[in-house]
């Protein structure tokens, strides 16, 4: 069981330093996907 929980250690780290890496760019790639996405027209004929 210390095995596991030592694997599980070194991922929870691995893992907490990606996120520590990664935390700024989320907001910003949401916010160029919004911007970037073609607006859509509304539908003439809408299903009931």
């Amino acid at each position: 069981m210390s095995a596991m929980k030592s694997e599980a250690d070194r991922i929870r780290a691995q893992y907490a330093a990606l996120t520590k890496h990664y935390r700024a760019i989320g907001p910003a790639a949401i916010l160029a996907a919004v911007l970037a996405a073609k607006k859509r027209k509304p539908s003439a004929n809408k299903p009931a």
